[in-house]
């Protein structure tokens, strides 16, 4: 993973949050991408018109705490996915999420298969991906606020 780097068109990842609900993050659509419970649903979060941050984070990570509240910050201007790696079972993130104050979705990465899907090897990593599911951007360590927030409205403008 190289910073700033795009990366490429992203594969349908299915997977559960911390909550066991069963998710589809759909990347297949050149004007939408939604995040929706299995079977669709109602309740399904739509993407459209908006970048998605997926962002990956270790319990034991102690940048990742000072992390958490950019991320939470920007949140009203993207979609946010968290993704908890090497971080224990449900339970122990669905703890951790709750300590930290966490608001948006996240998924407990406990295999180890979305973190290998993307390349992550350390935490924090961000990737900011646009409706048509290319990876525009992608970080490596602490980003700051107004580094999201440009990297969000370049890719707002394509």
């Amino acid at each position: 993973m190289t910073r700033n780097q795009a990366s490429g068109q992203l594969p349908d990842v299915v997977f559960k949050d911390i909550d066991g609900v069963d998710l589809k993050l759909e990347f297949n659509r050149v004007d939408n991408i939604s995040l929706a419970a299995e079977p669709a649903s109602s309740d399904s979060i739509n993407f459209q018109h908006k970048p998605t941050l997926l962002y990956f984070f270790a319990e034991w990570c102690p940048i990742c705490k000072v992390q958490h509240s950019v991320i939470s910050s920007i949140s009203q201007h993207v979609r946010v996915v968290g993704i908890a790696m090497q971080s224990g079972d449900d339970e122990e993130v669905r703890k951790y999420v709750a300590r930290q104050g966490i608001d948006f979705t996240v998924i407990n990465d406990e295999s180890g298969k979305l973190s290998r899907l993307f390349g992550v090897s350390g935490v924090p990593a961000a990737f900011i991906i646009n409706n048509s599911g290319q990876i525009k951007y992608s970080t490596r360590g602490y980003t700051s606020t107004v580094g999201f927030l440009i990297r969000i409205w370049l890719t707002n403008d394509d």
